[in-house]
């Protein structure tokens, strides 16, 4: 049942993936646009759903659970930086950096919070969004030391996201609840979050030359890469799920947000460090394409 509403879910964000491509190819949605789309679905509108998700009754057991979730989330990246490091190596033609940062880093933000909201709610919001918290504690040390090596920019952990972690678990803790109506709003605009993140993430595949990228994918590089960040790293992280004393949610989430595909970081800190940032936009959009099967494989596989 979990499965099927996965996989019903995902062609539900395909839909909408599909119309942010024709309203970029049909110019309702330009570059300009889409950044300040992005900037929006970041900076606001992503926030406001983390923190509404956490306005609801205290739990002292969901707090401990809480606690674990963030620990997989924390070993989860440890398994895609050991398996990227000792699969990945130097090759001509090939951005080595990118590589390792677009199979390390995921979309859990953007795909890994819908889902789990589709899936169980503000529960599933919460755990997806301890994903989210730890993929920025390791994108602003570790992920900057591999594109832009011996450098990290420890400043911007502190982001919009992560205060909207720290400011809803004080409120869950001390049950601060908001006024209805200011609580109406703010849900509102969270509402917005997965089909803003989807339509810009169509408009970034419509920008895709999908006939080189094929051929590229036919070489197999590229292939083992995305391979590497859909199934073969979600899949050992979901196989040692299997053997851990937590509950169904606990283990159906942490495989899906662990499973989703490669990250828009990989393309803009690309851009930001003078990286291959059109190969990391073919690694997110092959990724993207392949975590329709994918997802829902290690979710099966995480039982």
């Amino acid at each position: 049942m979990v499965i099927s509403t996965v996989l019903g879910k995902i062609i539900s964000i395909f839909i909408i993936m599909a119309v942010g491509i024709i309203c970029y190819k049909l110019d309702i949605i330009d570059n300009h646009a889409k950044d300040k789309l992005s900037q929006l679905s970041t900076w606001i509108v992503c926030p406001m759903l983390i923190f509404m998700s956490f306005q609801m009754a205290y739990d002292g057991e969901l707090l401990k659970k809480m606690g674990i979730v963030f620990v997989l989330a924390i070993l989860s990246f440890v398994v895609s930086i050991i398996l990227a490091n000792i699969f990945l190596k130097e090759k001509e033609g090939y951005d080595l950096a990118v590589e390792r940062f677009g199979v390390i880093f995921t979309n859990c933000g953007f795909i890994g919070i819908p889902l789990g909201n589709a899936l169980f709610g503000n529960i599933g919001v919460i755990y997806a969004t301890l994903f989210v918290a730890t993929f920025h504690i390791f994108c602003w040390t570790y992920g900057i030391s591999i594109l832009d090596k011996g450098k990290f920019q420890l400043k911007k952990i502190i982001n919009p996201c992560l205060i909207a972690v720290c400011l809803g678990i004080l409120c869950f803790i001390f049950q601060i609840k908001l006024p209805s109506n200011i609580g109406y709003a703010l849900s509102s605009i969270s509402d917005m979050n997965t089909p803003l993140a989807m339509l810009i993430s169509g408009v970034v595949m419509a920008q895709l030359d999908l006939k080189a990228t094929l051929k590229k994918l036919a070489k197999g590089r590229l292939l083992f890469v995305i391979l590497l960040r859909g199934l073969i790293s979600p899949a050992v992280f979901a196989f040692m799920l299997r053997f851990m004393p937590i509950d169904e949610q606990m283990r159906i989430v942490s495989a899906m947000t662990a499973a989703c595909p490669t990250g828009a970081f990989t393309i803009t800190l690309s851009i930001l460090y003078g990286r291959d940032d059109h190969y990391g936009t073919e690694i997110l959009c092959m990724s993207t394409l392949l975590s329709i099967v994918t997802i829902p494989l290690c979710m099966m596989i995480a039982g």
